[in-house]
């Protein structure tokens, strides 16, 4: 049960608080969110077990997009998850094909932007699969149309 404080206890915190003895904001400090600096060029390594939470979530993420393709394509779609690494983001742009696909969008309720990529291979099949095709394999990379685009 807490404690009730005396009128006397009372008018002494009113008294510190305003002559400027006690500082308000000491005490809600460990309530803010702590932001730390991070450095992409050298970046603090993940653990074994974030790793590993990283691999289920991406697992579960294939599975569910696959899924939700499959369904909405009307056609077999199979993903798989080949790797959970951490580079630096250096280290990834240089390693996507050109051309690629970009993505960057808002997973609401985490914060920060998301970033999806995915090579032209796929895209392509689905945009034929989408305009009655039957989402062959696409084997000459080239340059985007404005419709694929």
């Amino acid at each position: 049960m807490p404690e009730v404080l005396s009128q006397n206890e009372i008018d002494a915190l009113l008294t510190a608080l305003s002559s400027g003895e006690v500082n308000i904001d000491e005490n809600t400090s460990e309530d803010k969110h702590k932001v730390r600096k991070y450095d992409f060029k050298r970046p603090n390594k993940f653990s074994k077990e974030h790793i590993r939470t990283l691999e289920r979530v991406h697992d579960n993420f294939v599975r569910i997009a696959s899924n939700y393709l499959s369904a909405h394509l009307r056609s077999s779609v199979q993903m798989k998850v080949i790797s959970v690494e951490q580079i630096t983001f250096e280290e990834f742009i240089h390693s996507i094909p050109n051309p690629t696909i970009l993505i960057t969008f808002y997973l609401d309720p985490f914060p920060g932007i998301m970033l999806f990529e995915t090579g032209p291979q796929f895209v392509l099949q689905v945009i034929d699969i989408l305009f009655g095709g039957k989402g062959e394999n696409i084997i000459k990379t080239r340059e985007f149309t404005e419709i694929e685009k």
